[in-house]
């Protein structure tokens, strides 16, 4: 069995392999304690680059502020290369953390600039109709109030009742609002699979979910689908195309 702190290492290196991806997925799906290590990870790093950032940039700030205060005439012949010297190198580091830390930012900015709710489009929620109970209408009001645990609860007793397509979208969509992005991933293959109405939505959620995952090889795939088929979002997914090239 691999290592999962190696894991967790490569992963934020960017260097997991294909195989690795596997087994980082899984991990991510059924261990409940590697899960939330990630999470953890995952902050930790945002705070150290965002810290490092910051101070990189006072860092060069005052070397400008001390170089440009030292009196020319008492300025010796070795400063000036000294200071060329230093100021490339402060920024280079500056360049170096910059490049990193937007290269490890980039699948989540592209997920957050690309990502919106799919709207309830099946079932109409009447407020004022107390006496409407059924499964539908509390999956959907669940659904509707981002009360999404209770509507995955809702939605997988109605698929156990029901055979209407959508209910395997709606839980696609339940599973991606609560980061669950590999059962979000089954739901909407499911949906590909058994050419639903829901078919070319499901192609550019699944192309999201796996974008979050860096799956990009994946997530390329799905985005191709719809380019082609020039219908659901087809204009942002050849655009989204272009930024993972």
């Amino acid at each position: 069995m691999m290592d999962k702190e190696i894991l967790l290492l490569k992963y934020f290196d960017g260097s997991l392999s294909e195989e690795e991806k596997v087994v980082f997925n899984q991990f991510l799906e059924e261990d409940d304690e590697f899960k939330s290590q990630f999470l953890l990870e995952k902050d930790v790093q945002a705070v150290i680059r965002e810290e490092s950032r910051i101070g990189l940039k006072k860092k060069l700030q005052r070397f400008e502020t001390e170089r440009d205060t030292v009196s020319t005439a008492n300025k010796r012949t070795w400063w000036k290369p000294l200071s060329i010297a230093a100021s490339i190198i402060l920024l280079l580091g500056a360049s170096w953390l910059l490049f990193n830390s937007n290269a490890f930012n980039a699948q989540e900015q592209l997920f957050a600039n690309n990502y919106e709710k799919y709207p309830n489009t099946v079932y109409t929620i009447t407020r004022s109709d107390v006496s409407d109970d059924s499964l539908e209408r509390m999956a959907f009001e669940a659904y509707e109030t981002n009360n999404y645990d209770a509507a995955i609860e809702y939605l997988l007793d109605l698929k156990e009742k029901t055979r209407l397509d959508y209910v395997d979208f709606y839980l696609g969509q339940s599973y991606l609002a609560i980061e669950n992005y590999l059962k979000a991933i089954d739901r909407f293959q499911e949906i590909i699979e058994i050419n639903s109405e829901f078919k070319q939505e499901a192609y550019w959620y699944a192309a999201l979910a796996n974008l979050k995952l860096d799956q990009n090889k994946e997530a390329k795939q799905l985005l191709e689908e719809l380019v082609q088929n020039k219908k659901y979002k087809f204009k942002e997914a050849s655009e989204l195309l272009k930024k993972l090239d």
